[in-house]
């Protein structure tokens, strides 16, 4: 099986795509296709289907099959990442088999979550993804999962198939001693700090403001690649402010912007996400008017 060691990152930016929904909050494959096929254009590296940007632990089992289908078809041989993650061992390893039988890339996941499951127990979880044969990204979120040490970060890196690491987190002394101690290749997760996160040794990122900004992470990288870090930080600070006022209500402003973006209706998102107010719309278009459109 592979080893992250002999695997290099070459999908750098990776969308993880939101599932549009219509009024009665069935999911629009449609617009699930054409999204896919716009951020492809702009210049994503690859997909990263039924995450939590997608709202995955609102769908359905059969929603998360469908969903990762409908990308991989619209992807038409592009790199895509089937997020698998659940509670269970047995729900995730069913998920990651229809991923690789749907012909995804890879897949990755949150540790098992809710109870406070012993270590030992969140390896061997990932143990038996990578023993579906597809490679693994495991999905660092201490906001909602386990918060992970640095031995057992590199215990769960050093699991053959384990390719590498989304951290989502702003502990970067953290992140630079993982990366640091094992050479592991890592997509940031937060996107407010993405030019502090390539500055830890971040290779890459996968983000929910991809879905509508993605070109400006790609000039922030080409920024600071370039040796212009001042400038960097300054589209930094823009796509900041746009994420500022999405935060008040990141999923339904998410699929607001890019519904003034790119005219791709996503709908709303999924109870109990409640749906925007109109004063916050408002503001949605000022900052939008600003720094997107």
């Amino acid at each position: 099986m592979l080893h992250y060691l002999e695997v290099k990152m070459k999908n750098k930016f990776l969308v993880p795509i939101v599932t549009p929904f219509k009024s009665d909050e069935t999911v629009d494959y449609e617009a699930l296709k054409n999204l896919t096929k716009r951020l492809l254009d702009d210049g994503a590296d690859g997909i990263y289907a039924s995450g939590s940007s997608a709202e995955c632990f609102l769908l359905s089992e059969e929603e998360r099959r469908k969903t990762l289908e409908a990308v991989i078809e619209a992807a038409d041989g592009a790199y895509v990442v089937a997020h698998v993650g659940n509670i269970g061992t047995k729900t995730s390893v069913a998920l990651a088999r229809h991923a690789k039988a749907a012909g995804a890339d890879a897949i990755a996941s949150v540790p098992p979550f809710y109870f406070n499951f012993p270590f030992e127990g969140i390896l061997d979880y990932y143990r038996r993804l990578a023993e579906t044969g597809l490679p693994v990204i495991v999905y660092s979120l201490p906001s909602a999962t386990r918060k992970l040490t640095i031995d057992e970060y590199r215990r769960l890196l050093s699991l053959d198939g384990v390719i590498g690491l989304k951290f989502t987190d702003t502990d970067y002394f953290t992140m630079e001693r993982i990366i640091a101690e094992t050479g592991a290749d890592v997509y940031s997760g937060k996107d407010e700090c993405f030019l502090s996160a390539l500055s830890a040794g971040a290779k890459g990122a996968i983000g929910t403001t991809f879905n509508f900004m993605l070109d400006k992470y790609l000039e922030i990288y080409r920024l600071l690649k370039a040796g212009k870090p001042a400038e960097a930080l300054e589209i930094q600070s823009a796509a900041n402010a746009v994420t500022e006022c999405a935060l008040e209500n990141l999923m339904p402003a998410a699929k607001y912007l890019i519904k003034l973006r790119y005219g791709i209706d996503c709908g709303n998102a999924r109870r109990p996400f409640l749906p925007l107010k109109k004063d916050h719309m408002r503001k949605l278009d000022d900052i939008a008017a600003k720094y997107l459109l």
